[in-house]
């Protein structure tokens, strides 16, 4: 039920006087932009990870398996080369990370090659 007292217009004027303000106050702070070459080197790097953690894994697997074949030990050549896989894998990707990280605290990444 409406209130006698109620001022509609007033209460859309003190609306628009927020909404006004809230704008002015959003303009004065611009929001961080990432350089774009940047952003493509750290989506390279993250591609390099992860083929780098998929290829020690197949690689792995795959002398593993080819040792079981051909020495008769079941699945134990073939663990011990996933884990050694996964080993050189994680090696690989944080050297990588490594890498990345130094050239980005120079600010090398910045450069093109």
């Amino acid at each position: 039920m409406d209130t006698p007292n109620r001022d509609p217009d007033g209460e859309r004027r003190r609306m628009d006087d927020l909404d006004a303000r809230l704008k002015q106050a959003r303009g004065t702070a611009a929001p961080p932009r990432q350089n774009l070459r940047s952003a493509h080197r750290q989506t390279a790097v993250a591609y390099r990870v992860l083929v780098d953690m998929i290829a020690g894994l197949l690689v792995g697997g795959f002398l593993g398996y080819w040792l079981d074949r051909w020495l008769g030990w079941a699945p134990y050549a073939l663990i011990g080369g996933l884990i050694l896989g996964f080993a050189g894998g994680v090696n690989n990707a944080w050297r990588a990370i490594r890498v990345f990280s130094d050239e980005a605290a120079k600010g090398d990444g910045e450069r093109l090659p």
